[in-house]
């Protein structure tokens, strides 16, 4: 959806970039990577992990809120014109006994499926008194994008294929033609060692479920925390190394196809990728250019309440990208054009 579009059909995480309406966006935003940040009404916006979904002009950004541990306490909704100002618009899932408070429920995505005219979110459900390894991947069903939302199920990915996948961070990626795909990290197949690999699955036409052989298993690199888009004609895969709430430098790879050859692994950022971890990657296209943007969070360990998002632009040269840090930018959301603004 480009910009000056006036339908509302919803565009999902991985999809086309927004739509933009110019009487909107006035002035371009502002963005402090890694300051306190918050809503209209003056509270810290709580969306950790999540995503940006967009409809028509309307930008939704949806996220866990957390308190000290990765437990779930709930997933919120904000919505933005320009995505600086954000309005705290409902809460859409709270602990219950299918989403118990015990477990880590992080990582929602959605996505629009206009067979079915229903909104689906994937979130990871890692149980944490589990004997083994239990992370599986979550679904839940949204008659709009504000709701009601219900749970709907969780399951394995794999499930009636050849071999069941343990599915910890994840996104979601659609085509403009609605096929979508899971990208999950794996910490291992079910009953095997642990071999902490990305797999992507399609998803099923509802998108409630994937289909049972995975269209990609890359190598055990122990890699998670993905983030896919594309630019052009090229798909892009950045993901972090394993090392808990510490940061670490991620790397991408790029393909011409969702389901590879992926290219070698190459680094981004700094060795810390400036104190983050992916949790999306979006895109913006206004008149003049499209912006992509890194979305990253500053976790802090055992107070995670305290953690704090570092959106940063993407530059590319080529297929070649790159990502630098920026104590203060801009980006006008009308033109799609960025700008430092330290």
């Amino acid at each position: 959806m480009h910009h000056g579009a006036t339908d509302d059909l919803p565009v999902g995480e991985g999809g086309p970039a927004c739509g933009i309406d110019p009487k909107n966006a006035s002035r371009p935003s502002i963005f402090v990577p890694g300051s306190d940040w918050l809503d209209v009404e003056g509270h810290p916006i709580e969306a950790h992990t999540g995503g940006i979904f967009c409809q028509g002009s309307t930008f939704y950004w949806v996220g866990a809120r957390w308190k000290s541990k990765d437990w779930f306490q709930a997933f919120n909704l904000y919505s933005s014109l320009n995505l600086e100002d954000w309005r705290f618009t409902k809460t859409l899932l709270l602990p219950s006994a299918d989403l118990p408070a015990s477990h880590e429920i992080a990582r929602p995505k959605i996505l629009y499926n206009s067979r079915t005219s229903t909104y689906v979110m994937w979130f990871k459900r890692k149980n944490f008194s589990a004997a083994t390894n239990d992370v599986r991947v979550g679904v839940a069903i949204g008659e709009s994008i504000e709701g009601p939302w219900s749970f709907h199920r969780d399951f394995f990915a794999g499930e009636g294929g050849s071999c069941e996948y343990n599915t910890a961070d994840l996104c979601l990626w659609q085509e403009p033609d609605g096929e979508a795909f899971l990208v999950a990290s794996s910490p291992s197949r079910r009953g095997g060692a642990y071999e902490r690999r990305i797999v992507i699955f399609r998803l099923s036409l509802d998108y409630r479920g994937v289909e049972p052989e995975p269209v990609y298993v890359g190598p055990a690199d122990d890699r998670e925390a993905p983030a896919l888009f594309k630019r052009d004609k090229t798909y892009y895969l950045i993901t972090s190394a394993t090392t808990g709430w510490a940061a670490n430098q991620c790397t991408y790879r790029t393909a011409s196809a969702i389901q590879g050859p992926w290219s070698e692994r190459i680094p981004l950022g700094n060795s810390t990728t400036f104190d983050t971890q992916p949790d999306f990657v979006f895109s913006v296209s206004g008149d003049v250019d499209t912006t992509y943007v890194y979305a990253g969070g500053r976790h802090v360990a055992n107070e995670l309440e305290k953690s704090r998002y570092v959106w940063l632009p993407l530059e590319f040269s080529g297929e070649q990208m790159t990502l630098a840090y920026r104590d203060k930018w801009s980006l006008d959301v009308q033109s799609g054009l960025w700008k430092d603004s330290a």
